[in-house]
């Protein structure tokens, strides 16, 4: 383990640099790429602060929606798990293989999914009220 600062606190670190010292100081095209750096400084942070939760989260939600136990899983990296619930799905919707409950339970599992990552990438969009949206 890395002793402090940890790497969340130097990218937050570094957008906070981007954003108040260099930000300010810089116009035109020089300013859009700080304020970009500045972005995937912040995404960084919140993936490298929040992205196992989310992943654990997201494993949670696809092992529901399929049916699968988290026991039942192949050995792996938990990114490599969530991949492959991921491509079962897929190969699910492809092929049809769901019942008519399907529809209402993959509505909420992906939403809740969705809203994971846009808290990562872009904090703010994941409160959207999609119940409008319901299909």
């Amino acid at each position: 383990m890395q002793d402090r600062p940890t790497s969340s606190e130097l990218l937050a670190a570094l957008a906070d640099f981007l954003d108040n010292e260099m930000l300010p100081h810089t116009e035109g095209p020089l300013q859009y790429r700080v304020r970009v750096a500045s972005n995937v400084a912040n995404i960084l942070q919140r993936e490298q602060e929040f992205g196992n939760q989310t992943l654990v989260r997201e494993r949670t939600h696809l092992c529901a929606l399929l049916g699968i136990s988290a026991d039942e899983l192949a050995p792996g990296s938990l990114v490599d798990q969530v991949e492959d619930l991921n491509q079962q799905l897929v190969t699910n919707l492809e092929d049809g293989n769901f019942g008519a409950e399907f529809e209402s339970s993959a509505w909420e599992a992906l939403m809740a999914i969705a809203r994971e990552k846009l808290a990562i990438a872009r904090p703010g969009y994941d409160s959207f009220d999609a119940s409008g949206e319901r299909p």
